[in-house]
């Protein structure tokens, strides 16, 4: 069984409200600001003396670190058990390099971040395709090595058991030596993380992350380069918690690998869990969880842990998504975020802003597409047997045949979720046998799914903003600093997704939840989703499966009309009628390889098309 799959199944983002929308968020602003003031004046209360003070300081510390970890794991949905590592890798290199060479705490604050993000992105590059169960397995062990090794003292480094003391306090403007001077240090240092982290969570990149955790082929399918990312969650992630390693190992004035453990590592993650996947007002609340749920039990000694378990699986069994969990954004809170006016969606997708450019004079024929002599077994079994195909510019082609035919398999190979083994597949000229889903979708091929492969935990808008990915450019600093330019790019990715949703009829189910929908807006919203990526070959595998009669006219119709938007459109179909009423071209296969091909009309009286469907008598 995969142990983590179940559990990101079971705790999902949008947690009690599957299938409803997202939460109305009317009270959250109140809760952030009463937060805000709390946190701000608790140490001036006449009730909360220096312990206390430190109790906050240590729940600043497990809120950056779960709001570390909440990056990968909340976002990007990858199973880290070893983060703890990155928090020690901070905390040492502050150590070392303060009592070493007198370096200040403050200046080696961005080099702690650095140092652990560059060790996370040496160790995790390697392992970054791994998934679920065995991703957990090797980061345990990244924590562990990391651990053990600071237990060995290499080149008398690191002090062995006993650790590094005698480390420096930080100075701003004037030396930080107090509780409350340190207090006021880590939360002034959260404030500048959730700023940022909110910044990207309404960004391209934080969008990509959440595509990547829902599902990393269709991901993939839509131009995001998933290991990219995922390596920059990881690096990201690892950078903060370096911070956080900075500020305790100042704090403490010491640091030994006793601090460091598994324990700390499992603990972080249920943080994430118990504040809600990818929220962070969830993070900072799992963090207080945590850190004064054993204060208040503290007087039961040794019995404090089994009351912190019987809590957690108490909020596991009535609050599965956590505490706070994340609310997605609307459509109209997203731009409001952009600071642009709304700009009413116009025109359809053609011209400057449609999918496809340089259109051939009408009457030449083009072939956008070129699959030659194709070959693909899986073990002893052919699925493509050298197939020849040609797709022309402009036109509908469908491709036909038999249950196991291969015609998916052949989608999969010109979509490059496979790879030939034999022969090339060539798209405007150019030869894309082999090269990544994620390239060949920035090239202009888009595709639909035979089983639907939507975000369901997203919201309709955000599952065709997937589309628009590989067509915008701003990555991690645009995105934090807000440039103009990202400002611009979001606001005609939003423009744009809205009147590919308003194509396919689905204007009123923007701010709806993917889940929600019923199967046949499903399969539309899909559609919207693959026309955001400004194709110029659209790929439909099934596009009319579980559709009613009435459905799959209006496909039809909404099929002939990408024809005047300059698409080109290659679908598997069983329905054929469908295929008589849209297709200029069919092409059928049996046993992965092309039996016929020409006018549907013509195909009906073949008689190897009619063999293939409906076998020939015994003799």
């Amino acid at each position: 069984m995969n142990i983590t799959k179940t559990v990101l199944d079971y705790v999902t983002p949008a947690g009690q409200n599957k299938g409803r929308g997202p939460l109305p968020d009317r009270k959250r602003p109140g809760l952030l600001t009463a937060a805000i003031v709390t946190i701000a004046i608790a140490p001036f209360l006449p009730f909360i003396d220096n312990y206390w003070i430190d109790i906050g300081f240590y729940f600043g510390i497990y809120t950056l670190l779960g709001l570390s970890l909440n990056i990968v794991l909340g976002e990007v949905g990858l199973f880290d058990l070893g983060h703890t590592g990155f928090y020690a890798i901070g905390a040492y290199v502050t150590a070392i390099l303060n009592t070493t060479f007198h370096i200040p705490i403050l200046v080696l604050l961005p080099v702690s971040a650095l140092v652990a993000g560059l060790f996370a992105w040496m160790v995790t590059a390697p392992v970054i395709h791994l998934k679920g169960d065995y991703l957990c397995i090797v980061t345990i062990g990244i924590g562990e090595i990391v651990r053990l090794t600071m237990i060995n003292n290499p080149f008398g480094l690191t002090g062995g058991p006993n650790g590094i003391n005698g480390i420096d306090t930080p100075v701003f403007i004037v030396p930080i030596v107090s509780s409350r001077q340190f207090y006021y240090l880590i939360w002034a240092l959260i404030a500048i993380v959730i700023f940022g982290l909110v910044r990207l969570q309404r960004s391209r990149v934080g969008r990509a992350w959440n595509y990547i955790r829902e599902d990393e082929v269709a991901a993939e399918a839509l131009g995001i380069n998933v290991r990219h990312y995922k390596l920059a969650a990881f690096v990201l992630g690892a950078g903060i918690a370096g911070m956080a390693g900075n500020i305790y190992a100042s704090k403490q004035m010491s640091v030994s690998p006793e601090s460091f453990t598994f324990m700390e590592s499992s603990l972080l993650f249920c943080i994430v869990l118990l504040g809600g996947l990818g929220s962070i007002p969830g993070t900072v609340l799992g963090a207080l969880a945590i850190t004064i749920f054993p204060e208040i039990f503290r007087p039961l000694a040794q019995y404090r842990l089994m009351f912190f378990g019987l809590a957690l699986l108490v909020m596991m069994i009535f609050k599965p998504a956590g505490l706070m969990p994340r609310q997605r954004e609307s459509g109209e809170k997203l731009r409001s975020a952009l600071s642009k006016k709304r700009r009413e969606a116009k025109g359809r997708l053609t011209g400057n802003d449609g999918c496809r450019k340089d259109m051939p004079p009408p009457g030449r024929a083009e072939n956008l597409l070129e699959v030659k002599d194709v070959h693909l077994s899986f073990g002893g079994v052919t699925a493509v047997a050298g197939i020849d195909a040609e797709i022309e510019a402009g036109k509908i082609t469908a491709l036909i045949g038999p249950n196991g035919a291969g015609k998916t398999t052949l989608f999969n190979l010109i979509t490059g979720i496979y790879k030939p083994q034999a022969g090339s597949i060539r798209f405007n000229g150019e030869d894309i046998s082999g090269q990544s889903p994620h390239a060949i979708a920035g090239k202009g091929i888009a595709r639909t799914f035979q089983n639907i492969r939507l975000f369901p935990s997203l919201t309709c808008l955000e599952n065709v903003l997937s589309g628009q990915h590989c067509r915008g450019k701003a990555e991690f600093t645009a995105s934090l600093l807000h440039l103009p330019s990202q400002q611009d790019e979001e606001t005609q990715m939003l423009d744009f997704s809205l009147q590919c949703l308003d194509r396919v009829g689905l204007s009123d189910s923007t701010d709806k939840l993917a889940a929600s929908l019923p199967y046949g807006k499903r399969r539309y919203l899909e559609i919207a989703r693959a026309l955001a990526l400004r194709p110029e070959l659209i790929v439909l595998d099934e596009p009319s499966s579980g559709l009613n009669d009435a459905e799959t006219e209006e496909l039809a119709q909404l099929l002939l009309s990408l024809l005047h938007d300059g698409l080109s459109v290659l679908l598997i179909e069983h329905d054929m009628h469908l295929v008589d009423r849209v297709s200029d071209h069919v092409i059928v296969m049996q046993s992965g390889k092309k039996i016929a091909e020409g006018k549907m009309c013509d195909m009906r009286k073949n008689p190897l098309v009619i063999e293939a469907y409906l076998g020939t008598e015994e003799d």
